[in-house]
């Protein structure tokens, strides 16, 4: 996987997006499992008496009146790590991967293990849900070897997990990192990783700029090299996932009887669909969504179908 680019600032080559139904029904997708899987919003479905039995339409009318102004941002910020998640779980992100795992082999001088031949991408921290009993999908971690205190304190306390799977002997690698999905400029300040895991070893951010340009850096902190994918709040993928985030907040304040959503085509199309199944128990709205995200698409599949966001409970 080595990589011939040696610059410490290296554009990436353009996302192309192939089919945009499933592209929109990854952002709505990853904004509601952030809504049902992040424990630290302050107004939550998690609260409710009945979950994770809930709907939109419940969410609305137990909550106080414009509440989703008051998450807006925090959705923005922490919903980064399940987009992510999803997005770099299907090929049309795999560049990206690619050239971050080859980014690691340079900095540390190494060549990871030709038969780690497939990868997934899953949530981690303590604030996710999704993050319970992730350290049984992995073998190793990289880039050394850690005790079993060490491993819950770097799971608890990083944002992503990479994972490297081996189909010839069942073992499995895994690389940490953090999302800052607002201020990606963070990753950047010796005081950020100051109080970080040091096995964290990458960054995703966002950061200002009007290029729409996604791009890769190289950093170290007190001792330690990471590599860090920054992306300009002006990119597609940003404006896009925000996007909907804001059209989450508009049915939320106007409810599901507004119609006059802007946006393309194909987007409409999902906000009129989540209209029309306001009421729906939110895991028929998950099924719903996932039907329209290529599984002939994918990277990884677990059990239950496409890894779109690997709910590590269910395996």
């Amino acid at each position: 996987m080595r990589s011939n680019k040696r610059s410490i600032l290296t554009p990436v080559a353009p996302i192309l997006i192939e089919s945009a139904k499933s592209y929109w029904a990854t952002h709505f997708y990853s904004v509601l499992k952030c809504i049902d899987s992040h424990k630290n919003l302050a107004y939550s479905p998690r609260k409710f008496k009945d979950f994770p039995q809930w709907s939109l339409s419940l969410m609305r009318g137990n909550l106080p009146l414009n509440f989703f102004n008051d998450v807006e941002s925090y959705v923005q910020n922490w919903g980064a790590q399940y987009f992510l998640a999803s997005f770099f779980n299907q090929k049309l992100g795999e560049h990206l991967v690619i050239e971050l795992l080859e980014r690691l082999e340079d900095l540390y001088g190494i060549c990871f293990n030709r038969n780690l031949d497939s990868f997934t991408f899953y949530v981690s921290g303590t604030d996710s849900a999704l993050s319970q009993r992730l350290n049984k999908r992995f073998t190793e971690i990289f880039p050394f070897h850690a005790s079993q205190d060490s491993v819950s304190k770097l799971i608890a306390y990083s944002d992503l997990c990479l994972i490297l799977d081996n189909s010839f002997n069942g073992g499995s690698l895994a690389i940490f990192g953090e999302v800052e999905g607002i201020y990606g400029t963070k990753f950047r300040s010796e005081k950020y990783w100051g109080v970080k895991q040091e096995f964290c070893v990458f960054g995703i951010g966002t950061v200002q700029g009007d290029q729409k340009q996604i791009w890769f850096e190289q950093t170290r902190h007190n001792g330690v090299d990471r590599v860090l994918l920054m992306i300009e709040k002006s990119h597609f993928i940003v404006t896009d996932f925000w996007q909907t985030i804001r059209c989450f907040k508009w049915l939320f304040v106007n409810g599901p009887g507004f119609e006059d959503i802007p946006g393309d085509d194909e987007f409409k199309w999902f906000a009129h669909a989540i209209r029309s199944r306001w009421s729906d128990p939110i895991e028929s709205v998950f099924s719903f969504l996932e039907s329209y995200i290529d599984g002939g698409d994918l990277v990884g599949f677990n059990d239950d179908g496409p890894a779109i966001i690997t709910n590590v409970q269910a395996t």
